[in-house]
């Protein structure tokens, strides 16, 4: 009967992988292929922030993983047409409908049809929908339009962009008052400070950060965390009302970071945002986002928490600063 083979560029890994890796696992030989290269469409939304192809491959095997899979199903990456046309035998294909597919229908299932006669099965998956009742697209994630459960999130009109190496140095500068540890826990001082001005929102951006305001009892409005703190990996397993995630790599802000971070904040609950990458850049969103009388507060490493007031000033200084990142074209 043959191997078979589920396409797909697997970005962003969301519910409508999942669906996918699950009718597959149920077919014989199955292998999930990663796409890349010449087999993937031309023209896609944001292209140029999908995730490295390593990257993607990792997402799919944690998934497979975690479903007890990775014995039955296999995992390769292709990026030719030649790796496809590579395949011995007749293979059956199960693809979503859209522009990998019709690179792949058009070059290599033609191919192997002309060049080695095999009349090969193309197997159409039926679109996940998201909560909108629109597909459910890696692209729709990039742009920040909906997280990968579907879910809409507010939107953004941000384009991506990153860091020149050359403004690393003016970002690393403190905006607002230092708590040093010197002076005692600076947690402390900073949750008596919250108590005391009552601020609209608290923005914590960093593992530490947040996990010591919460310690003290008094968990931010929205934690942004990564996962990682200057010592290595933070082993302390933060929890809130609403949970989010997105990709976002260092050095960079992708538009749905801006989109998740826009919509904790209007939630009403204590949320933790997770960012899968870094969180180093994630005051830019908490500033200008949150609304005049809030506080954005983030670690300053081996010297305490700095309280970065949400005001006029800050939000045209955190403006300036952004607005000379060069977007990602």
């Amino acid at each position: 009967m043959g191997e078979s083979f589920a396409l797909n560029l697997f970005d962003r890994f969301h519910l409508g992988h999942e669906a996918l890796v699950d009718k597959l696992s149920d077919m014989p030989d199955p292998v999930a292929v990663v796409t890349d290269g010449e087999i993937v469409g031309k023209g896609l939304d944001l292209e140029n922030i999908i995730q490295p192809l390593d990257v993607r491959v990792e997402k799919l095997k944690e998934y497979i993983t975690s479903e007890g899979l990775s014995d039955s199903v296999g995992v390769l990456s292709a990026s030719y047409t030649d790796d496809l046309v590579a395949i011995k035998n007749k293979a059956t294909f199960l693809m979503y409908q859209g522009p990998c597919c019709d690179e792949v229908k058009s070059g290599a299932l033609s191919r192997r049809k002309e060049e080695l006669g095999h009349d090969d099965e193309l197997t159409y998956m039926k679109p996940v929908r998201a909560y909108d009742g629109n597909k459910l697209t890696s692209a729709r994630i990039r742009k920040g339009e909906i997280d990968r459960q579907g879910k809409r999130l507010r939107g953004t009109k941000e384009p991506p962009r990153r860091l020149e190496f050359s403004l690393r140095s003016h970002l690393e500068a403190p905006k607002g008052d230092i708590y040093d540890k010197k002076d005692g826990p600076p947690e402390i001082r900073v949750v008596g400070r919250i108590r005391s001005e009552t601020p609209k929102l608290v923005i914590a951006v960093g593992d530490v950060t947040a996990a010591t305001l919460i310690h003290q009892g008094h968990a931010p409005d929205v934690s942004i965390v990564d996962g990682i703190t200057k010592r290595g990996v933070f082993e302390e397993k933060l929890s809130g009302d609403r949970e989010y995630s997105f990709y976002n790599p260092a050095a960079v802000l992708y538009p749905e970071a801006w989109s998740t971070i826009d919509t904790a904040i209007h939630d009403k609950q204590k949320s933790l945002v997770t960012v899968d990458g870094e969180e180093d850049l994630m005051g830019f969103p908490g500033v200008l986002l949150a609304p005049n009388g809030s506080v954005m507060l983030y670690g300053q490493p081996d010297v305490g928490i700095v309280w970065v007031p949400v005001d006029k000033a800050n939000k045209a200084l955190a403006r300036s600063l952004l607005d000379a990142m060069p977007t990602i074209q």
